[in-house]
């Protein structure tokens, strides 16, 4: 996980110069990067990032789009290792009933 950092930061980078910041393809590893951070244990520095990737989905995407809903339970997840159940959970039922509306409720 150590050495797979720099690459995610190199193809952010690359996505941001590229695509422009709020570009979807840039917003994903905007979540990849922040994804790969609470991997290792850098809940702080992961933070921010899922934070701007969900803001950025929902204004590119809506709040609806499967990638946004994917943003909000990566944002819940974090908030609950944090021990912040009491902000996790209404995200996680966002997530949830989102989900089942976009895809169905058997949707895998």
């Amino acid at each position: 996980l150590v050495e797979a950092l720099p690459l995610m930061m190199r193809a952010l980078q690359g996505c941001e110069e590229q695509l422009g910041a709020s570009h979807p393809d840039t917003l994903g590893s905007v979540d990849n990067l922040a994804s790969l951070l609470q991997d290792q244990g850098k809940l702080v520095e992961a933070l921010p990032l899922l934070m701007r990737a969900l803001q950025g989905r929902e204004e590119q995407l809506g709040a609806s789009h499967p990638d946004t809903l994917a943003s909000v339970n990566n944002l819940a997840q974090m908030l609950d290792e944090q021990g912040n159940l009491d902000e996790a959970e209404p995200l996680y039922w966002r997530a949830l009933e989102g989900s089942e509306r976009q895809l169905g409720a058997s949707h895998p």
